[in-house]
C-alpha cells in the first residue's frame, strides 16, 4: 500500500548514527543567514535557462503553517519520540539540545517557514528517473555526491545543501520543482540520528516526507498526480525550484541579514542584471534589483558590517580606472579600481556568475577598493576547480593527483592565480606609483583606516615600507611681499632600515598628537614675531592661506623623488593650489620640479611649478602622491594657498 509520511530507513545492522553532522555544522555561527542566500543565490544562478532574455529572480518569503492542520508536523513528534527512546540516558549534549528545541517549535501554534524560490531557471531534472547524475537525485537523494550542469557551475548541490538545514530547529528541509524534464516533484529531508520507528526496529538518521510502499520497495517523491495538502501549499506554475526550510529559526531581523548577505556576496551580478532578489513577509516586499541596488545601500551606510561592500560597490560603478586583463584568454577578466581618502584597501574577487569568492588586500599608500570579475570561460572553469566546497578561496593545491595532466592543471591554476595577483598590484601601483609591501590575505577584513592626522609637532614614526624616522616640525606662517602666503610643513631624517621589512613588528605607530588649530589672525599686532594664520599683504592678487588642522609628509622612495603629502583642512576650499621647494643647510629654500602630482587616484595639472586647482572637504584627510625631478633626502617645504575665482 502506497502512502505519503515520514520514512527513517531501517538501520539493518549498519552502524548507529548521532546527531552532529559536520556538513551542517561548517555552515553555523554569525555568517549563517550569509550562507544561506550565498547557496540559494548561486544555484540559482547557475541553473539560469540561457534562452531566457531576463535576470535569475530568487524570492524569499517568510510563511507561518498552523501546526495542527498538517500531519507532517505530527508525524515528525512522533519520529522525535522514536529518538528520545532509542538513546535515553547515552544522548550526547547537542542531540539533547536539537531535540528540546525541535519539540519548542513543534508545540507552537504556527510554524515559521522561509520559501526560498527562483524563477528564470531550469529547476531540478531527474525526479522521476532518479538518474544518478541528475540534480535532483544529488540535491535529494545522495550525500557526497556533487553533479553540476556546467564546469563554471558552483551550485553542484555538494556539501552547500546543508546550509538550508543549519536554520532550521527541525532539521527539515523540503524541496519543491517544476523542471526543464516537464516533471513536478514534492520531497522532504530530515536530517536527525538513529531511532526507534514505530514498529520499534532501529533507522538510520535521514528520513523522507515521500511516496511510500514498503510491500513493493518502491519509494518516490511526490508527483503532480498525488494528493497531499502540505505539498499543495507550495504549487508551482512557472519552471524552477522551491528550497523550503521548515522550522525556520532565524526570524529576527531576517529580511536585513538576507538582503547584506545577497549585497555582500552579489553586488556584481544584480548591477549587471543578472540577479533580482526580492523578500516577503506579510504583505512587505522589498526589491533588491539594478535599479534599487544604490537605494538599498545607502540604506545600510551606517552599517559596519556593510563598509567594505559599499566601497566595492563604489569601484565597480564608479572607477577611477578599468582596465581588461588577459590571464588565459584576451580580456578574459577585468578590474576596476577607485581611491578615496575614507576607503580601506581591499579587493573583491569575483566569479563570471558575479558571485563574490574572498577579499584580499594588497597595502600600499594610497587607500583604494578594487574589484576583480572573471569573464572568461576557460578561466572560469579553471578556478572552480580550486574552490574549496564553501566556494570562498582560489586555491591551485585543491587539484589534486600525481598524472601529467592533473600536475599541468595544477600549475596552470597557480600561474593564472599568481598573475591575477601580480597584474592587480601592477595596476595599483602604475595609477597611484606607490611602492607596496607583500600581499596581506584578508577574506572578510581588509579595512584600513584613513590616515588620521590630529595635529602637528612632536615625533612620530612613518608608516612608510621603509620604516623611516620622520620629525615634524612647526607651522611657520609667513606674509609674502605680494600677499602669497607659504606653509612650511616638515622636516624627515632618511634613517632608512635595511634588509627584509614586510613584517616589521618593531613600530609602535604611536597616535598622532591631538589636533593644534591655528591661533586667530591680529594684523595690527604691533610686535616682529609673526602669528600663525594669515592676513591678506599688498599686492594686485588676494590669496587665502588655507587653515589645515594638521599636515604630514612621507618619503616613499626618496631615490625615485617620490612622497606621499596629507593635509586636514580644517574647511573646504575649491580652488587650491600646492607647491613644494627643498630647504639647503644655508636656510634657503629652492623651489622643487614637480614631474606629477596624485590626487584620489587622478592626475593634477602642473603649471608654474604649482599643481591644481584641487578642491578639498572640511574634516577630510586629502592624500597627495608626488614624484619630484630631484630625487634625493630633502627638507620639504610645502606651500598651499587657495586663489579666489574669477
Amino acid at each position: 500500500m502506497q502512502t505519503i509520511n515520514w520514512r527513517f530507513p531501517p538501520l539493518s545492522g549498519g552502524t548507529r548514527q548521532g546527531y552532529t553532522n559536520n556538513d551542517i555544522e561548517a555552515f553555523k555561527g554569525e555568517e549563517l543567514m550569509d550562507n544561506l542566500a550565498r547557496e540559494v543565490c548561486q544555484n540559482s544562478l547557475d541553473a539560469k535557462v540561457p534562452t531566457i532574455d531576463a535576470p535569475v529572480r530568487v524570492v524569499f518569503e517568510l510563511k507561518q503553517i498552523p501546526t495542527a492542520a498538517y500531519a507532517v508536523f505530527g508525524e515528525y513528534k512522533t519520529c522525535i519520540d522514536g529518538c528520545r527512546r532509542y538513546w535515553g540516558d547515552s544522548m550526547d549534549s547537542k542531540l539533547s539540545r536539537f531535540l528540546d528545541d525541535a519539540e519548542e517549535m513543534l508545540a507552537r501554534p504556527t510554524i515559521p517557514v522561509l520559501v526560498a524560490g527562483d524563477y528564470n531557471t531550469r529547476g531540478l531534472r531527474g525526479s522521476r528517473t532518479r538518474a544518478l547524475d541528475s540534480p535532483w537525485e544529488a540535491l535529494t537523494g545522495a550525500d557526497g555526491v556533487s553533479v553540476k550542469s556546467t564546469e563554471t557551475s558552483g551550485g553542484s548541490f555538494g556539501i552547500g545543501k546543508n546550509a538550508p538545514f543549519a536554520c532550521s530547529a527541525l532539521s527539515m528541509v523540503f524541496y519543491n520543482t517544476f523542471a526543464e524534464d516537464h516533471e513536478k516533484a514534492f520531497i522532504g529531508v530530515a536530517r536527525m540520528a538513529t531511532l526507534l520507528n514505530n514498529e520499534n526496529r532501529e533507522t538510520q538518521r535521514v528520513g523522507r516526507y515521500q511516496k511510500n510502499d514498503d510491500e513493493n520497495e518502491q519509494w518516490t517523491p511526490i508527483f503532480a498526480e498525488d494528493s497531499d495538502a502540505f505539498r499543495d501549499l507550495f504549487q508551482r506554475e512557472e519552471q524552477g525550484s522551491d528550497v523550503i526550510v521548515a522550522g525556520f529559526n532565524q526570524e529576527a531581523n531576517w529580511m536585513d541579514r538576507i538582503t547584506k548577505a545577497a549585497i555582500k556576496n552579489f553586488f556584481v551580478a544584480i548591477s549587471e542584471n543578472k540577479l533580482v532578489v526580492e523578500l516577503k513577509e506579510n504583505g512587505r516586499v522589498r526589491t533588491i534589483d539594478a535599479a534599487h541596488l544604490t537605494q538599498v545601500i545607502a540604506d545600510f551606510a551606517e552599517d559596519r558590517e556593510m563598509v567594505i561592500t559599499s566601497q566595492l560597490y563604489k569601484a565597480f560603478t564608479e572607477p577611477d580606472k578599468k582596465e581588461p586583463l588577459s590571464v588565459l584568454e584576451p580580456n578574459d577578466a577585468e578590474v576596476y579600481i577607485k581611491a578615496d581618502s575614507s576607503f580601506g584597501r581591499t579587493i573583491g574577487h569575483f566569479r563570471d556568475t558575479g558571485m563574490l569568492i574572498y577579499l584580499k588586500s594588497r597595502r600600499i599608500f594610497q587607500h583604494y577598493a578594487a574589484v576583480f570579475v572573471v569573464r572568461g570561460e576557460a578561466l572560469g572553469e579553471l578556478l572552480r576547480a580550486t574552490e574549496p566546497a564553501r566556494h570562498n578561496q582560489w586555491d591551485y593545491t585543491r587539484i589534486t593527483g600525481s598524472s601529467d595532466a592533473e600536475k599541468s592543471k595544477r600549475k596552470l591554476a597557480r600561474d593564472s592565480i599568481r598573475t591575477i595577483d601580480d597584474t592587480i598590484l601592477s595596476l595599483l601601483k602604475s595609477q597611484f606609483e606607490v611602492a607596496t609591501e607583500d600581499t596581506v590575505d584578508a577574506a572578510g577584513v581588509g579595512e584600513y583606516l584613513p590616515d588620521e592626522l590630529d595635529g602637528l609637532g612632536g615625533a612620530s614614526i612613518g608608516d612608510d615600507i621603509l620604516k623611516a624616522k620622520i620629525k615634524i616640525g612647526k607651522v611657520k606662517t609667513i606674509e609674502g611681499r605680494t600677499g602669497t602666503i607659504t606653509v612650511t610643513a616638515k622636516k624627515e631624517e632618511g634613517a632608512e632600515k635595511k634588509g627584509e621589512v614586510h613584517n616589521e613588528k618593531d613600530n609602535p605607530n604611536p597616535p598622532p598628537p591631538k589636533p593644534r588649530p591655528p591661533k586667530p589672525v591680529e594684523p595690527d599686532d604691533p610686535t616682529d614675531d609673526p602669528k600663525e594664520g594669515a592676513a591678506p599683504g599688498k599686492g594686485t592678487k588676494t590669496v587665502t592661506v588655507p587653515n589645515l588642522s594638521a599636515q604630514r609628509a612621507f618619503p616613499i622612495n626618496s631615490s625615485m623623488g617620490l612622497y606621499k603629502i596629507v593635509i586636514k583642512p580644517t574647511e573646504s576650499y575649491q580652488n587650491l593650489f600646492v607647491s613644494c621647494s627643498a630647504l639647503g643647510e644655508d636656510g634657503k629654500a629652492d623651489a622643487l620640479e614637480m614631474e606629477t602630482f596624485t590626487y584620489n587616484g587622478s592626475s593634477i595639472a602642473i603649471k608654474d611649478g604649482k599643481a591644481g586647482p584641487l578642491k578639498v572637504e572640511a574634516g577630510v584627510p586629502a592624500v597627495f602622491f608626488v614624484k619630484f625631478t630631484s630625487k634625493e633626502k630633502m627638507v620639504l617645504n610645502l606651500h598651499i594657498m587657495e586663489v579666489p575665482r574669477r
